[in-house]
């Protein structure tokens, strides 16, 4: 069983998302900001991080720095999550260290193999 941190502020999505991962094999931890979801990584360790971009008190590319800066977390993946369609903002997360990205919004389907191509069936990544 693998953990998952996801940082999204949006209620809704929040609740899809746990709709969406119920029925896999995986611990998820939600956050409602950058700050929260550091909190999570440092304590739970998990073998991927989800990430909004747009969030209240720390975003999203603010968290993926904070990851990546951490000689002991750095080798988690950060796959943002955004709503944003321009190319410039996914290259942005992209030169921050993103391991890939989502769009919202996302199917269940999709994200769920998103949730396996970097927690596979359980195994923690490590670095």
């Amino acid at each position: 069983m693998a953990k998952i941190v996801f940082a999204e502020d949006d209620p809704t999505i929040q609740k899809l998302v746990s709709f969406a991962l119920r029925s896999m094999p995986h611990e998820l931890y939600l956050a409602q900001n950058g700050i929260e979801a550091l909190e999570l990584v440092e304590r739970e360790r998990p073998a991927v991080v989800f990430s909004d971009v747009s969030m209240p008190v720390m975003d999203g590319i603010a968290l993926l720095d904070a990851i990546k800066e951490r000689p002991h977390l750095a080798h988690i993946p950060v796959v943002i999550v955004t709503a944003s369609v321009q190319r410039y903002q996914i290259e942005e997360a992209y030169r921050h260290g993103a391991a890939d990205y989502v769009r919202k919004p996302f199917n269940v389907d999709y994200l769920r193999a998103k949730v396996e191509e970097f927690a596979g069936g359980g195994q923690q990544r490590e670095g």
